[in-house]
């Protein structure tokens, strides 16, 4: 008997897609430096931070998702549960892109010069930055909110 296909994920609107989206490419990064290296003990490495991030990349979905079911939105939310999600996942995206950061400082070195010791302490820090992504601190403070402006069309009031 075939097995039951799981559920599709929830279509996510606009502004919470950008989020899993950009989070995905960082990852997608990562994975094509981690392949560019020759086999050994940096790729070996860099490999199992990759598996740490799909799992930090599987907590950015269902976070975004959760956010998309508070406030869908395109360009930006306004309810407060809504900002404080929406502040981790940029706190998460911008840990997803220095780790692909990091590992491209780690491939480079790698390609210069594979015995260099260097190489080890960008393995280990990269190592602790994917052990500790965003999603599981505090968010940050909330921005305050623009000025709105009120526009007037000409021949009004």
């Amino acid at each position: 008997m075939p097995r039951p296909q799981p559920e599709p994920p929830p279509r996510l609107s606009r502004y919470w897609n950008g989020y899993v989206a950009d989070c995905a490419a960082s990852v997608g990064r990562f994975r094509r430096i981690t392949t560019a290296l020759p086999a050994g003990p940096a790729r070996t490495w860099l490999d199992e931070i990759a598996a740490r991030l799909d799992a930090e990349l599987d907590a950015v979905r269902r976070l975004a998702t959760v956010g998309d079911s508070i406030e869908p939105a395109r360009f930006r939310v306004r309810e407060e549960p809504a900002k404080r999600i929406s502040q981790r996942l940029a706190a998460a995206r911008n840990a997803f892109s220095e780790a692909v950061s990091q590992a491209a400082e780690v491939a480079e070195q790698v390609a210069l010069d594979p015995a260099h010791h260097d190489v080890r302490a960008h393995l280990e820090e990269l190592s602790r930055q994917a052990s500790q992504l965003a999603l599981a601190s505090e968010p940050p403070p909330p921005e305050p909110e623009p000025p709105r402006r009120w526009w007037r069309r000409r021949g009004d009031g």
